[in-house]
């Protein structure tokens, strides 16, 4: 199975883009999980499920501690109902074919929020929801980097 996950980054990126895995940019995660299903399945319907769940803003709040033992350093991001339509959307497209990460924060459990990477955001920011993008956790089988394989609106 292949890993990916689902971002807002808080900076407009570009498809081809590769990171360190310790240098993610600054990211709203929607959803993360595996698939053995062909990439370009899945990433086919991720585009129609959320063009038409962009264009707001979102408010960062407090911060937090999530993960195993609570050691990720997170600004949580304030409720929002077109944020969490947004994920619930992504869910429905992805489907059963896919293995979600983490499926007990999903759906009425998904908690957004920014891990502070490479900086962070301050209580009361607020980051535009104008793009997706879709990120393989492993290009070429290297865990070491992230590259962004697609992202929605496509430009153009």
């Amino acid at each position: 199975m292949d890993a990916f996950v689902v971002v807002v980054f808080v900076r407009p990126v570009d498809p081809g883009l590769v990171f360190e895995s310790s240098r993610w940019p600054l990211h709203i995660t929607l959803a993360r999980f595996d698939s053995a299903e062909p990439l370009e399945q899945f990433a086919g319907r991720i585009g129609p499920a959320v063009e038409s769940g962009l264009g707001y803003t979102v408010t960062v709040g407090e911060d937090d501690f999530f993960g195993r033992n609570g050691r990720v350093h997170v600004s949580l991001v304030e409720p929002d109902d077109r944020l969490q339509g947004l994920h619930e959307r992504l869910l429905d497209a992805l489907g059963p074919a896919i293995h979600l990460l983490s499926p007990h924060h999903t759906r009425s459990r998904f908690r957004p929020h920014i891990s502070h990477t490479v900086g962070r955001l301050d209580p009361g920011d607020e980051v535009a929801v104008r793009q997706v993008s879709l990120v393989d956790m492993r290009p070429g089988g290297d865990h070491r980097f992230r590259k962004v394989l697609a992202v929605w609106p496509q430009a153009g």
